[in-house]
């Protein structure tokens, strides 16, 4: 009697799970004892015996299912033995009754289950025909018995799909916790991204205007100094209230994306006096949150640098809402089918290009911008579906960073 796999929980619910069996074995076990019409001693002591057994189940299957499978088997074995012998169709019936039990009771192993039956059934049958039971008779027990038989193995298919549905719920459970702690840990990479963004841009202006304060220090021109000081304190209020609008736009509190560049080159010229434009092709729709937060990232990214190394150089900014939907077109980017799919092939498009003074200089090494910040906003975009690249011009006279992200 060797436990199924993973249904250890199975037995301790066996006879509580079971109240048509309770009902059905119960009422035909009572019923048939009180109207048996039996003489013989003998029987009434195997019809005891029996009966012992199949009690002494019910209070050791929970602590000692072997056991309790031995004693099931045993009340059963006893009156299929001497059916032959009963004066009546008792002892059958109560062979019947304790085969629909231990057919219902869902721990046996199908093996363990077919032979317990089988033998039972074929012990009952040899019983009665060595007594003296004719072929209707014979029929009439395989009958009884067959039917008492399917009866518990139809409560055994309750019970298992019942036990391997609680099991599934379990494992379904168990799954959207780990799903929603994933959820978390990402949520919580993207804030942390996002506030690294905003440090990185807060820290960068004010390196620009504590160098110029203190290059303005050495020419002794004291209220340049304090502009720039004041200047420094705004943008760290600025980055405190960055950092707080990065939070809301994880949670979708976005504005347009047009807006949201127009505000931060607004902010730039007034900060840098910088000739810098805006320029929207193709037609505007709305995006989620995701794209365009990178978007905007990248916007921020490549103006800091472009204020650190490239100071005083006009700056373009062309953002280009990509209208066509070519079937044909990035079907072998592996890497972004996932994103292109939601989208159609549409792309966004923006490209922040700025005048490079010292041209030669500057464009044999390259910009010497953070490789943290290029990294960043890779990994950012590649969350997105998008892809990014920089480096100068065909005159190499100008800086050019272009993104594109499925939208």
């Amino acid at each position: 009697m060797h436990a199924t796999g993973g249904q250890g929980g199975a037995p301790a619910s066996f006879m509580s799970a079971n109240p048509v069996m309770q009902i059905v074995g119960f009422g035909l076990l009572i019923g048939t004892l009180a109207t048996a019409r039996e003489n013989s001693p003998v029987m009434w002591a195997v019809y005891g015996a029996s009966s012992v057994c199949w009690f002494a189940s019910h209070f050791l299957v929970d602590r000692r299912p072997l056991w309790a499978g031995i004693a099931l088997v045993s009340s059963a074995a006893m009156p299929a033995a001497a059916a032959g012998w009963a004066e009546d169709s008792t002892a059958v019936i109560m062979v019947g009754v304790m085969l629909g039990w231990f057919a219902a009771w869902s721990r046996p192993r199908a093996a363990a289950l077919w032979l317990v039956l089988s033998s039972c059934l074929a012990l009952t049958l040899i019983s009665s025909a060595t007594g003296g039971a004719g072929l209707g008779d014979l029929a009439g027990y395989a009958l009884v018995m067959l039917l008492l038989t399917l009866l518990g193995l139809n409560q055994r298919q309750y019970r298992l799909r019942a036990d391997q549905a609680e099991q599934l719920l379990r494992q379904t459970t168990l799954m959207q916790q780990e799903q929603a702690q994933v959820a978390v840990l990402e949520e919580r990479a993207r804030i942390a991204r996002e506030i690294h963004d905003v440090l990185a841009h807060s820290l960068g202006a004010l390196t620009v205007q504590l160098k110029a304060a203190d290059a303005l220090l050495d020419n002794g021109d004291i209220e340049g100094v304090r502009a720039r000081i004041r200047r420094s304190n705004r943008l760290t209020d600025e980055g405190l209230a960055e950092a707080a609008a990065a939070v809301a736009a994880l949670r979708d509190e976005v504005l347009p994306l047009p807006d949201m560049l127009a505000e931060l080159i607004g902010n730039f010229r007034r900060d840098h006096r910088t000739e810098i434009r805006l320029t929207t092709t193709g037609t505007t729709r709305p995006l989620p949150s995701g794209p365009v937060v990178a978007l905007v990232r990248a916007t921020r990214e490549a103006l800091t640098n472009a204020a650190k190394h490239a100071p005083g150089g006009a700056v373009d900014v062309v953002l280009n809402y990509d209208d066509s939907d070519d079937s044909e077109s990035d079907h072998s980017d592996s890497d972004h089918s996932a994103h292109a799919n939601n989208y159609g092939n549409r792309k966004v498009r923006l490209e922040v290009r700025n005048d490079i003074p010292r041209a030669a200089a500057f464009v044999d090494d390259g910009p010497p911008v953070s490789g943290y910040g290029l990294t960043g906003m890779r990994e950012r975009l590649a969350l997105a579906g998008g892809t990014l690249q920089a480096g100068p011009d065909a005159t190499h006279r100008s800086w050019r960073l272009v993104v594109e992200l499925p939208g």
